[in-house]
């Protein structure tokens, strides 16, 4: 016999235009059953070994992905100093000063 009767949950998730009912089928798998705005149902059945693999994958592709992301940063930052450094402007500083050029002539 399915479990669903003890085990099932009905949460709504008005934001995301679905509900979802949990349901523990046993001891390791979670079924999960979506009713989208369109009238068909959807269901899933995940494992609770796959969904803490899952985890771990979304984790790890998050840390490489802002270690990715904080070279990037390291890198822009170098280009700025080294632009500064040799002078370069921004197209906001230079209209500034050519602002500030032609109210001195007044």
């Amino acid at each position: 016999m399915k479990l669903s009767i003890l085990f099932s949950l009905m949460i709504l998730f008005s934001i995301n235009g679905y509900s979802a009912e949990y349901t523990k089928l046993d001891d390791t798998t979670l079924q999960v059953t979506k009713t989208l705005a369109t009238p068909s149902p959807t269901s899933n059945d995940y494992t609770l070994d796959f969904l803490k693999q899952q985890e771990l994958d979304i984790l790890k592709q998050r840390n490489e992905y802002i270690i990715a992301r904080d070279k990037e940063l390291v890198e822009v930052r170098e280009l700025i100093a080294q632009a500064i450094a040799l002078g370069i402007k921004t197209s906001l500083e230079i209209e500034t000063e050519k602002e500030a050029t032609l109210t001195e002539e007044k």
